[in-house]
This record gives C-alpha cells, sequence and structure tokens, in this order.
C-alpha cells in the first residue's frame, strides 16, 4: 500500500500524524563509551600488561632452561658410557684420559669421539668467554667457581660448555656445565650446574657445591683471598680449639700446617 506523503506539519501533528499511520514515536537511547573511558580502559590494560609479561617471560625462560638441564645430564651419561664401552673399561678411573693420555690434544679426542665437540681449550675456548661470575639464588655472595679454574673446557653444537674438574679421587670426575653458553641469567641451579661421574658410570647431581661459601678460617683457610686474611689466622683456633703451628700465603692460596700441634689459650 502506498504510504501517505508527510508534509509541512507542526506543533506536535507530526508525531500524531506518524502514530495515526502505524509508526512508532518512541525515541531509543543508547549507551556508548566516552573517549576518556576509552583511554583510560587502554591504560589499564597496557599497565595489566606491563606488569604481567615479565612474569610470563621468566616462566617461559625457566621451562626452556629445566629442558636444557635434562639435556645436559643425558648428553654427559650417555656420552662418558659410551667412552668407557669404546675403551672397553669397567671403571670410571680407567678411562683413556685419565690413563694414556699424557696432554689436552689426547683428550680433546677422547671427548670428540662421543661428544659433538665445536670448540675445546686446545681451539681457543678461554675462560674469558664465559661469564664471569654467577648468582646464588637467596644469596648476597655470588658463587666461587671460577671459569679460570677449569683446566679443560669443551662446548657443543647445541650451546653449551662444559668443564672438567679432575680432584684427589681417583674413580671419580667432575664436570661442570652452563647449559646455555654465556647466555644470562648466570645463575647456579638456573643455568649452571655441576655433576660427578664415579664408579662403572654413575653420574649425579653435586649442583650444591657451587653454592658452598667458604669462609676465612683454620678450618677453611682457603676461603682466605688475600695475605692479610691469612696472618689473621695466627693465634685463631679451629672447631676444635687448636691453634696452627704455622699459616702461609703462597701469593694466591692460604695454607694452615699442624693445628694439632699446639692448642689455643
Amino acid at each position: 500500500m502506498k504510504k501517505p506523503a508527510i508534509t509541512g506539519v507542526s506543533g506536535g501533528g507530526l508525531a500524531r500524524m506518524l502514530s495515526a499511520q502505524g509508526f512508532s514515536t518512541e525515541l531509543k537511547e543508547y549507551n556508548a563509551f566516552t573517549l576518556a573511558e576509552v583511554l583510560i580502559t587502554i591504560g589499564i590494560v597496557g599497565v595489566v600488561a606491563a606488569l604481567s609479561l615479565p612474569i610470563v617471560i621468566n616462566n617461559a625462560q625457566d621451562k626452556v632452561l629445566e629442558t636444557e638441564y635434562a639435556k645436559s645430564k643425558t648428553v654427559l651419561a650417555n656420552g662418558y658410557k659410551k667412552m668407557m664401552a669404546d675403551s672397553q673399561v669397567y671403571e670410571v678411573q680407567d678411562l683413556p684420559m685419565f690413563n694414556s693420555c699424557q696432554d689436552l690434544a689426547c683428550i680433546t679426542n677422547e671427548h670428540k669421539k662421543v661428544f659433538n665437540v665445536n670448540m675445546d681449550t686446545t681451539l681457543g675456548l678461554k675462560p674469558e668467554t664465559m661469564p664471569e661470575e654467577y648468582i646464588i639464588q637467596g644469596k648476597e655472595d655470588k658463587s666461587q667457581f671460577k671459569w679460570e679454574d677449569v683446566p679443560y673446557m669443551f662446548s657443543t653444537t647445541d650451546g653449551m660448555t662444559y668443564g672438567i674438574l679432575v680432584g684427589d679421587n681417583a674413580n671419580s670426575f667432575e664436570i661442570v656445565a652452563d647449559i646455555n653458553g654465556s647466555k644470562n641469567p648466570n645463575t647456579v641451579r638456573k643455568d649452571l650446574y655441576k655433576f660427578r661421574y664415579y664408579g662403572s658410570g654413575i653420574l649425579s647431581d653435586i649442583t650444591s657445591d657451587l653454592e658452598y661459601i667458604s669462609t676465612c678460617s683454620v678450618d677453611d683457610p682457603a676461603g682466605c683471598k688475600t695475605a692479610e686474611e691469612c696472618n689473621s689466622l695466627r693465634g685463631q683456633a679451629d672447631s676444635q680449639g687448636r691453634c696452627p703451628n704455622s699459616v702461609y700465603w703462597n701469593g694466591n692460596s692460604c695454607s694452615v700446617y699442624n693445628p694439632a700441634s699446639v692448642y689455643c689459650r
């Protein structure tokens, strides 16, 4: 049906006419955000994102490092087991790198047989390329571990760096592992770990060694870092009340001799 034309209507006549023709005259209200409200909302979202993003990133990084830690254990355990199998030995102390090797080149060859070595001490891998210090979680002191104390280092194609430490115990040796090389966070139990390989081929985690902070004392003279600290031990008692017969600083470390020879008074 053809709609009637609307012509010059005034004084409310238009509303009455629209109503009479079946048109609704009710005005609907639409709510909308003001520009200020929109900007405030965007600001709040931005603040929340800025606060939560570092947490998300740190959690993701921790997960990656946990995976790398597990991988490093597998790589070391399998690598040295293969080294023992290839050498046909059943105890760690019988490995060629402890018995027949006379130089680092020989040790390099032994490791290249079982690890994906892309750089090592003989090829120019130096302590200076690694972090100078590592954080200990929950402590102000830094770890006393130093790469300069490691006689043999090697890195693998996956970016991990290992250091071999040989102690007085002939049937074991220790491995320090930085599971992401020189990258951050350079923190013990995050990207720095320590293992002991011993006996018939057992790998154990001894990372707690890296968290130990030695103090300058008669019981632990290794904690003395200067000649003054070393000499201060003269006349001090050990844990059993004994005084050292003599104290000596050799320019790098402190030594205590015959602590049982005299008792402090």
